[in-house]
Order: structure tokens, then sequence, then C-alpha cells
């Protein structure tokens, strides 16, 4: 963790400063102190030499014997030593410590080494006028007597001001130390304190980051929204679950738990309202558990229970079924009361898997098969059905790229006006071969492609293909062939729908009304408001409108009235025609002005009886199976079906 703290910034560059300066003040010390003691040593030469001069002219008769040489060479090398100490003096004062004399009063030290210098050399100028012979013993003496005199006093007269010097300059020295001793100690405790005040934000960061953690690993593991674990922690549960179960040779189950209808409840009430349902359903789960079994939040409306180990296989079914009780209770949301069920898929260890991505798997599709079967329930893991599942699944990949691929086509069947056996039109029906040339047919394929998504893709080829085949017949000569192409719900929720559709027939410059679009009966009496908006752009675009598979569902007068259908179309479970359901449907078509089709014609009988009750059009294998294009002949008449059983086929 980086520290930052502004003053403990400022303060080290000060601090530095403050021991640079005080170590140089030490140093500057040492050598004024040590240069100071050096003046006492020159002294102290000095009065050595002095008195080496006062031994030599000490008898001042012996020099005036005129028969004894006078020493002139010592005296003249005493005189030499004893001015060599005020030189070296002068030399050794430097401008700091002409500074400090001045300060204290004590240049005399100066005056005294310089008159000392001018003596000595008076001195030695006398002796060489001597050994020149200009001068007399005598003079020489008195010269000699006044400079050892002279010598004498300047030594005394050196010791006070050189004292009083040093103990100036040591008691300056030692309050510099003293101040920025106290400097020191203060930029220190100052640091310090920095340093401290640092280190205690540096441990309340280190804890409340440690706080964070906790918090951010809580909340890795926690669903935001119920409180639940969520599926980041699913896999540590289970594993632990089949390391328990391993131990003692115990089983454990996973149940997958899906809300039915959960989406419906989001999208007309708002996620609010989903949520608060989520919170609730979360609520009412985790009460029918038992305490050692967990619940965890997967995803949406999607939970997983994960069970405690336990004996017997059968201890699953009460947990269940106390769950599905739970989630049953109607909750009230707002001002409104809100009922919904769940779906549970149930995988046990080890007999549905012995780890936890196939527990899951296999949990997850004995959940869909409690949704196929009905809803509201729950299922074991089943093989079959899971092949059965995983089927779909793998249909679901192999159809995103089975347009790419060439893999769909069209085939038609021909649409025959029974008044006369002429082919007025085709049914475009799809059909899918895959690439290892497996056929899968239109009942299987298609829920998958409206389950995924893909029917919207798949849709607008059809329309595409069947449009382009259908202009392609009016330009043999079929001018009037109408096509018909079946339509899904995914398609009419589309907004986009009604437009495409127009773009595509006005490319092919067909007439919209030879184009049909066929809806079953399930879905028209859907109260989605955006699959009426576009049924009614469909009529206003001129397309005719076929509710197709009439009679299977709820066949109510009233949609009937208020939705723009052109043509019944009777299913082909009323086939044959000998009952009164198919004879009421095309009655019930002449009473509202509809045009009528009757699907599954298959024998003359059917035929002949359909013709009788007016029933206007006619699809079936007494005409002709779905063929593709080149197969298809737009021309052909269907005549004398009454007594030609070839053509049943």
């Amino acid at each position: 963790m980086i520290l930052k703290n502004s003053r403990v910034k400022k303060a080290l560059p000060y601090l530095t400063v403050v021991f640079f300066l005080f170590s140089m003040l030490m140093v500057w010390s040492f050598f004024t102190l040590n240069q100071s003691s050096y003046f006492h040593q020159l002294n102290i030469r000095h009065f050595k030499y002095t008195d080496e001069l006062n031994s030599l002219i000490s008898v001042p008769n012996k020099l005036l014997q005129t028969n004894q040489n006078v020493n002139i060479a010592d005296v003249r090398s005493a005189i030499i030593n004893i001015r060599q100490q005020p030189i070296e003096c002068l030399a050794n004062i430097n401008q700091s410590e002409r500074i400090i004399m001045r300060w204290v009063g004590t240049e005399s030290i100066v005056d005294i080494c310089k008159n000392d210098i001018v003596m000595a050399n008076k001195t030695l100028n006398f002796i060489e006028v001597y050994e020149a012979g200009n001068i007399t013993k005598e003079v020489l003496q008195g010269q000699l007597v006044e400079a050892l005199k002279a010598f004498r006093k300047n030594s005394i007269d050196f010791e006070a001001p050189v004292e009083k010097t040093l103990s100036s300059i040591a008691s300056m020295t030692i309050g510099l130390i003293i101040l920025s001793s106290f400097c020191v100690i203060c930029f220190a405790i100052y640091l310090s304190r920095a340093v401290s005040i640092v280190l205690t934000k540096r441990e309340e960061a280190m804890i409340a980051l440690a706080k964070s953690e906790t918090l951010n690993k809580e909340m890795a593991y926690t669903d935001s929204l119920t409180g639940l674990p969520n599926r980041n922690l699913l896999q540590g549960t289970i594993d632990k679950s089949i390391a328990k179960a391993v131990r003692g040779r115990s089983q454990f189950a996973v149940m997958f738990i899906d809300l039915d209808q959960f989406k419906d409840i989001n999208d007309t009430l708002g996620h609010t309202v989903g949520d608060q349902l989520l919170i609730e359903m979360a609520n009412r789960i985790s009460h029918t558990l038992r305490d050692n079994d967990t619940i965890v939040r997967f995803g949406g409306d999607e939970f997983v229970a994960v069970t405690d180990n336990f004996d017997s296989i059968e201890t699953i079914d009460p947990i269940a079924h106390r769950i599905i009780d739970a989630v049953n209770v109607p909750i009230q949301l707002g001002e409104r009361e809100v009922l919904i069920t769940a779906s549970i898929g149930i995988a046990c260890y080890p007999h549905n898997g012995s780890d936890t991505t196939s527990l899951l798997k296999h949990a997850d599709a004995a959940m869909y098969q409690a949704k196929n079967a009905g809803k509201n329930q729950f299922q074991p893991y089943d093989q079959q059905s899971a092949s059965k599942q995983n089927r779909k699944l793998n249909l679901a990949n192999l159809l995103h790229s089975a347009i790419a691929n060439n893999e769909l086509s069209l085939v038609y069947q021909p649409v025959v006006r029974l008044s006369d056996g002429c082919t007025v039109g085709s049914e475009a029906l799809l059909r899918w071969t895959t690439a290892s040339g497996e056929k899968i047919g239109p009942d299987e394929f298609i829920p998958i492609a409206e389950h995924s998504g893909q029917i919207i893709e798949i849709g607008d080829w059809v329309i595409e293909q069947a449009c382009l085949q259908c202009k392609a017949w009016h330009k043999d000569g079929a001018v009037d062939h109408i096509m018909a192409i079946n339509v899904s719900s995914q398609q009419l929720k589309d907004t986009s729908f009604a437009k495409r559709l127009a773009d595509t027939i006005r490319s092919y410059d067909l007439p919209a009304k030879c184009v049909h679009i066929e809806i079953t009966e399930n879905i028209a009496i859907t109260e989605d408001q955006t699959c009426i908006a576009t049924l009614h752009e469909l009529a206003n675009l001129g397309t005719k409108l076929l509710l197709d598979d009439f009679g299977t569902g709820y066949s109510c007068l009233s949609y009937l009235k208020d939705l723009p259908f052109d043509v019944l179309k009777i299913d082909k479970s009323f086939m044959p025609a000998n009952n009164t359901i198919a004879s009421t449907i095309i009655a019930m078509g002449h009473e509202l002005n509809m045009e009528i089709i009757a699907e599954g014609i298959e024998r003359p009988e059917c035929y002949r009886y359909l013709k009788n009750l007016d029933c206007h059009y006619g699809q079936g294998y007494l005409f002709q199976k779905p063929v593709p294009a080149n197969e298809f002949d737009i021309f052909k008449q269907f005549k004398n079906h009454e007594s030609d059983p070839s053509l049943c086929y």
C-alpha cells in the first residue's frame, strides 16, 4: 500500500537539510577547535625558541670578550624559529576567524604576530650588518637584548586574546550545536508524529480494505435481490455434498426449480412486481427445506436446491411436494393477487450423475420434462425423456445454419376448386433435410424454431422463396395462381412483419390478393394486441387471411366477426366429411360470407360429400402429395374423382 501524507513529504526535505547543516557544523567546529589549539602549540614553540635565544645571550660579558667568537649562526637560527611561529599563526587565521576576532575584540592577535615578525626581521638585519663589520658587538648585543624582551612580552600578550578567541569559538560552537540539536529533535518529533498518523491511517485503511474484501466476497456469493447464495457458491456446495455422500455411502438430490409463466408476470405487471414475487418465492422455498439443505438462486426465476444426504430416495418426494404447495399459495402484490406455479426437475447422486456438471444438467433436463408434462409438478430425471430434450437442443443448434447450408426447401400441395377440379393455387410447405441426410418433419422443428426465436429468419426465407416461385408460375401463364404461406405467432408479434411482407410482394410485382397468409386458430384467439394489429395490417395490405385448423380450438364466433379473416380452413381431423362438424363449419362460413377450404381429402366419397355441401376448395392426397416445384403442375385439372380410384393416393 502506498503511503500518502503531505506533512511527511514536506518535513523530510527540511529534516534532511537540518541534518546536513548539523553535520557540517560539527565538522566545522572540530576543525575550528583544532585550529585554535594549534595557536596554543605555536605559542608554546614561540616560548621555547625565545628561551633558546635567551640562553645564547644571557651572559653579556662573554660576548664582550674580544678573544671569544660569538656563535652568530645559532642566534640567527633561534630568531628565524621565533619569527616562524607568528608567520604560521597569520597564515592559519582565515576570514571567518578574523570576523570572530573582530566580533569578540581580539584582533590584537594579528598585531602581536606582526610585531614579532617586524622585530625578528630587524634583529636579523642587525646580524647581517654586524657580520659585514659595520657595527660593533655591543650594538648587536643591545639589539638582541631588546628583541628578547619584545619576544617575551609578545608571548605573554598572545595568551589572553587567544584564550578569549578560543572561548568565544567554543561557546558559539556549543550554542550552535545545542540549537541545531534542538531543531533536529523538533523535526524528529514532528516527523515521528506524522509517521504515526500515516501508520494509523494505513492501519485504518487496511482494516477498511479487509472489511471491503469480506463484503465483496459475501456479495460475490450472495444474490443481491433475494439474499440467497448465488450460483457462484453452487459448485462448492455440490462438491461438498458429493464428498459427504462418498464418505457416508449415502445419496443426495439436486432440484432444479423454475417458476412457470414468470415472464408473463414480468411483462404485464413490471419488473418491480416481478422482483417482489421472486423475493417471496425465495423465502417460501427456503422455509420448506430442511436445516441442512441449501437453496441457491441460479438466475432469473430459477432456483437450485441441494438436499442433505439421505438414505432413501423416497425422502425427496415430500420435499418437492412442499415446495410446489408453498409456491402455489396466492401472493398479494399491491392491489393484485397473483397465482404462480413451479416445475421441478430432480437428479440424484450417484444414480443420475457423479459430478456437479452432470447433476445440474440432468436436473435441468428433468425440469423441462416437468414443464412438458403440464407444469406445476416435479419430475425425476428420465434418460429417455432427456434424450428427447437433447435432440431438441441439437436440432436447435443445427437449425442455426440450415439456411446458410441450403438445407431448407419448399414443397407445394395444390389447392383445388371443388366445383370443377381446377388447380387455383398451392400451399407452400417447409421441409428440412440436414447435412447428414436426415429428414426432419415440420411438426418437430417448427416448435423448436419458435421457441428459439429462429422462426423469424426462417419465416422470412419461406416468404421470399414462396413469392419467388409464385411469380415464376405467373410468368409461366398461371396469372391468378395463389400462394398460401403459413405464419407463426412469433412472426405476427414482430411489428415490422407486415412491412417486410409488403416489400417482398412489391419486389416481385405480385398482386397482394394472390398471397394468402395461413394462421392457426390458437393464434387467432390471442389477446396479444401486437398480433391483432399485424392481422389488420395484413388485411389492409390486400392479402387474404386464412384461419387454419378451424374447429380444433375454441371456435368462437366473436373473433371471426372482429378479426379480418377471409377463409376458413377445415382441419383434416374432420375428414372424411360425412359428419355434422364439417357441415356445420361450412354452413357457418357461408353465413359469414367466407370461403371454405377442406384439408385431408383422400377419398372420392369425401370429395363428393364436400362438393355437395358447396365447400369451395380442397386439399389432400386425393389430388396430390406435396411435391417440389419442378413436379408441380400448375394447370392440372382433376376430373371424374367419383369413378377414378387411381386418383386416390
